[in-house]
């Protein structure tokens, strides 16, 4: 039976999705970005999930139409993922950045292919070294590969790529066994690393917590990104906590209705009518003791709830 056809559950066909080999999604990929987009919160992080086995190179040329049309925010799909640099990726690049959008730009991690560039005899230097270089064999490699306090010291003190390649590899090689919770020393380099100077480390700490630990532990990470310098990062969040429904969230996101960008208090107002009465007491509170000329702010956000629940 085809996905498509009536009657069909994208909760079950995701589920489905999830066992296939990364050789079998790509044909799927429309489909499951249709989900990603317009599904239900579980279904948007499922189909996220699904989304994040495609090889990242194939996932990009299927979204580069998109992209190339001005569809930046499936960008989202990429992020954190090593990309070959392609032209479309180099122009959404350089369109984001234009367009004040500097978060998601730094969290693009775009690669250059096997051309050769200027300077590329440097890369022979070290290419000749290591092929002078004795062969180390696989077990002494595994053997050489950095301990959890030096991946843990590099990601605190090293250069922004510097980290974001220890967190990747925490992620790879130190991950929790199954049923075993990430020690507190995890827990603790990750919220530390979501005040980072470089939104790109941020995020990368972001999608790093989102691996790791268990829902309430990322959704309570994720909140901190309310407060984030950046507009494009605080829409990420309150979208973030919006689809999860996590309800602490709510005194946090009722307060970004005041903020200054419009992106910003989008998000919060969409995320807080897709909490629905859940959001009316912090809602009511907060207009009764808001200025008459701010109270709409909330007012208009709890008759969007109220219409929709009709």
């Amino acid at each position: 039976m085809a996905l498509t056809s009536r009657g069909v559950l994208p909760e079950r066909a995701l589920r489905w999705a999830a066992r296939l080999s990364e050789d079998d999604l790509p044909p799927l990929v429309p489909l499951i970005v249709g989900w990603w987009e317009h599904g239900s919160p579980a279904v948007h992080e499922a189909a996220g999930t699904a989304l994040r086995n495609v090889p990242a190179d194939v996932l990009a040329h299927h979204l580069a139409p998109r992209v190339e049309a001005g569809d930046l925010g499936l960008l989202d799909l990429l992020t954190g993922r090593r990309l070959l640099r392609t032209p479309v990726l180099t122009r959404a690049e350089r369109r984001l950045r234009t367009e004040g959008r500097a978060a998601l730009a730094d969290a693009l991690v775009l690669v250059d292919g096997p051309l050769r560039t200027p300077g590329a005899e440097h890369e022979d230097t070290a290419a000749l070294d290591a092929l002078r270089t004795p062969f180390r064999s696989p077990t002494a490699a595994r053997a050489g590969r950095p301990s959890l306090p030096e991946l843990l010291d590099l990601a605190r003190t090293g250069t922004p790529e510097q980290t974001r390649q220890a967190l990747t590899r925490l992620v790879e090689e130190r991950a929790p066994a199954p049923g075993a919770g990430p020690g507190p020393e995890l827990r603790a380099l990750v919220e530390e690393l979501l005040s980072h100077p470089s939104a790109g480390v941020r995020l990368h700490a972001h999608r790093t917590s989102r691996a790791l630990f268990d829902r309430d532990t990322h959704a309570r990470l994720t909140a901190l990104l309310l407060s984030d310098p950046l507009p494009d990062v605080v829409r990420m969040a309150a979208r973030t906590l919006g689809r999860a429904g996590w309800e602490p969230a709510l005194p946090d996101l009722v307060r970004l209705l005041g903020h200054t960008r419009p992106v910003v208090r989008r998000a919060a107002r969409d995320a807080l009518v897709g909490f629905g009465d859940a959001a009316v007491p912090v809602l009511r509170r907060t207009a009764a003791h808001a200025r008459p000329d701010r109270r709409p702010l909330y007012t208009e956000v709890l008759a969007e709830i109220s219409g929709a629940g009709a």
